[in-house]
C-alpha cells in the first residue's frame, strides 16, 4: 500500500529529532467522546527514529492528583517540564499516536530530572514485564 502525503501533513507540527522526554499536548482523537475535553498533556518516551516515521509513544499526565496510586505511576513535580501544579505520569497507559495529533509545534518542556526519567523507565519495564528474566516468560531458552 502506498503512503500518500498531502501538503498539510508534509510540514511536521514539531521537530521529530527532539521529542524524547518532552511534555506535549495531544489533541483529542476525532470522533471519540472522552471524559477529558480539550488537549491532554503527555510525556514522549519513544526514540527519534519512531518520530521520523511520524509516530510517537506517549504516557498521559494527570494533574487531578499528585500522588501515585499504582506501581505504573510516577510523580511529576511542579516546575519539571512546564508543570504549574503537581501531576502524575501514567506509565501503565502507553499509547502510540500519529504526530499530527500533537497540538502545537514544540513541547511545553522536558523532563530533565535523572531520577524522574529513571522512575519512568522502571515503571515501563515493570508494566511491560521487562523487569523479569527472559527465561521466566519463555522469551529465551535456559542456558
Amino acid at each position: 500500500m502506498a503512503l500518500m502525503v498531502t501538503r498539510a501533513s508534509a510540514v511536521p507540527p514539531t521537530t521529530p529529532d527532539r521529542l524524547r522526554w518532552g511534555v506535549v499536548r495531544i489533541a483529542p482523537e476525532p470522533g471519540v467522546r472522552r471524559q477529558h475535553a480539550g488537549d491532554r498533556r503527555a510525556l514522549v518516551v519513544s526514540m527519534e527514529a519512531v518520530h521520523r516515521a511520524r509516530m510517537a509513544t506517549v504516557l498521559p499526565i494527570t494533574a487531578v492528583r499528585d500522588e501515585p496510586r499504582y506501581p505504573g505511576e510516577v510523580v511529576l513535580p511542579v516546575g519539571e517540564a512546564g508543570q504549574v501544579r503537581p501531576g502524575v505520569i501514567l506509565c501503565h497507559q502507553v499509547r502510540t499516536i500519529p504526530l499530527d495529533r500533537l497540538a502545537g509545534r514544540a513541547p511545553d518542556g522536558f523532563v530533565t530530572s535523572a531520577a524522574t526519567r529513571a522512575a519512568v523507565r522502571r515503571a515501563l519495564a515493570h508494566h511491560l514485564g521487562l523487569d523479569i528474566p527472559a527465561v521466566v516468560d519463555g522469551a529465551r531458552a535456559p542456558d
